[in-house]
């Protein structure tokens, strides 16, 4: 997998790293090593704690944090949010989810919806300004989609 550097056209203010798209041929070490750097560059945002890949059971299949956290409950709170969101829209037919927010005492958690029943969550604490983090989340999405979408 080619990945290159860094893009480092970036201006915006607070804004990380972005890994350049990928392209081609992706194997499982390429995949993990890319999926780790797009976690960093989210954690690397002002007030975010931890991004997490979820997958469809409800299981962290990757996680980066700066606290103590029970990944097991927060591979099924994730589930259980974001099916209900899922049941929400449908109810009232506004169609897909692309984005749970959920802002609470401590700060926010984000859920984006993925390919193949994956979710990509980001925690922030209150510091986190909330346009920044989901303007990278927004960016990120189509990048984790197209690794878990490349052949191996």
């Amino acid at each position: 997998m080619k990945t290159g550097a860094w893009n480092k056209d970036d201006s915006r203010a607070g804004a990380a790293p972005r890994p350049a798209t990928v392209v081609g041929k992706v194997d499982k070490g390429d995949r993990d090593a890319y999926i780790d750097s797009l976690l960093g560059g989210l954690t690397s945002l002002r007030g975010v704690t931890a991004a997490a890949i979820v997958d469809g059971d409800g299981f962290p299949i990757r996680l980066r944090h700066d606290f103590e956290i029970d990944s097991d409950a927060l591979g099924v709170v994730v589930q259980i949010v974001l099916g209900s969101a899922r049941q929400a829209a449908e109810k009232v037919q506004q169609g897909d989810t692309d984005l749970v927010l959920s802002e609470n005492q401590k700060g926010l958690v984000l859920l984006a919806p993925l390919t193949k029943g994956l979710v990509l969550v980001v925690m922030t604490d209150k510091s986190a300004m909330l346009g920044a983090v989901r303007f990278e989340l927004k960016e990120t999405v189509p990048q984790v989609n197209a690794l878990f979408e490349a052949k191996d």
